[in-house]
């Protein structure tokens, strides 16, 4: 997994716009979220906003690369320390599981809906390098280990982050009492790391 981060260097003003931005867009999601909402939220004016970000799409993509990066800092120090296959797999889960910022579909849905095909690669591109990449990385080394076998790094790798995507904590809406066992039976904090590394790697059939 490398090592460089490649990501601009923001100053104190762009990393306080870049952080606003940030939250209002995970808050609210793109469509929803103006440049009059991040330019009053980050106590700053639009000529300084743009004097930073070119646009609103510009300033979507450059949020969603930065959270990518972090995760991908994240998952190498979960997994600096790991001796095998299964327990980098189960640090990653960790980190996929239960970092805020981890679950990455939403930012890839409203990119699809709202951003310009030139842009949209340029976050394909991060989602790739950030976080496909080092499963591939983990899912290589456990083919050359023995400890994988049958498909390909780059097939495991896709298995792994569609498991976890299925499982990603999300914020519980309000439960009325008399629905509470159903949102139970259909809740996904019941899974831990462990158990659904063990399920990627054995599946459920008896061994």
């Amino acid at each position: 997994m490398q090592d460089v981060i490649d990501e601009p260097a923001y100053g104190p003003t762009a990393a306080r716009i870049l952080t606003t931005a940030t939250r209002l867009f995970m808050q609210r999601g793109y469509s929803a979220v103006s440049i009059n909402d991040i330019v009053q939220a980050a106590d700053v004016t639009k000529p300084t906003l743009y004097y930073h970000f070119t646009d609103k799409e510009e300033l979507f993509v450059l949020v969603a690369i930065h959270m990518l990066a972090a995760m991908h800092a994240m998952m190498r120090r979960a997994i600096a320390d790991q001796p095998d296959t299964r327990g980098r797999l189960v640090a990653l889960a960790q980190v996929l599981l239960h970092e805020p910022n981890s679950d990455t579909r939403m930012m890839r849905h409203q990119a699809r809906e709202h951003l310009s095909p030139e842009r949209q690669r340029r976050l394909a591109e991060a989602f790739k390098r950030y976080m496909v990449d080092p499963l591939r990385d983990v899912m290589q080394q456990g083919l050359d280990s023995g400890e994988l076998a049958g498909h390909s790094a780059d097939d495991l790798a896709m298995l792994f982050l569609g498991l976890m995507e299925g499982f990603q904590r999300q914020t519980a809406p309000p439960v009325e009492p008399e629905h509470s066992d159903v949102y139970r039976a259909i809740s996904t904090d019941r899974f831990s790391a462990d158990t659904l590394v063990d399920l990627f790697l054995y599946g459920a059939a008896a061994r």
